[in-house]
């Protein structure tokens, strides 16, 4: 029932933008709340279409740095993405090379690198 449903809404919304008849669709989504519910709806109940989504708006400078920080803000989605991050060699290195950029950033990491040194020496005399 709900696919069917989904369906209709997103050939209607495809019928709309083809034909003319609607209006501009960007405006209609913008201004009718109820709709604008629907096509994110659909969009966010299937998996294949919540990607293409998500690529078109990383693939916008504009949108890239408010869809990450939106993330971000989300705790469980920030820590699925540190996890990801620390669990691939390259993209620590990236983190680590930005972090020390500077020599703030460099200081503060190698801060960091010593106490995890000496917390492995400490745990070896045991």
């Amino acid at each position: 029932m709900k696919a069917g449903w989904i369906g209709r809404a997103l050939a209607a919304t495809a019928l709309l933008a083809l034909t003319g008849c609607g209006g501009d669709v960007a405006t209609e989504i913008r201004t009718n709340a109820p709709l604008r519910d629907r096509v994110m709806g659909a969009i966010a109940s299937n998996g294949a279409l919540a990607q293409q989504m998500t690529q078109r708006m990383l693939g916008i400078d504009s949108l890239r740095a408010g869809v990450i920080e939106t993330m971000l803000h989300d705790k469980a989605s920030a820590q699925y993405v540190l996890v990801r991050i620390g669990s691939n060699p390259d993209a620590v290195d990236l983190v680590l090379q930005t972090a020390a950029s500077d020599s703030v950033g460099r200081e503060h990491v190698m801060t960091l690198l010593k106490g995890m040194q000496l917390a492995l020496k400490a745990g070896n005399k045991h």
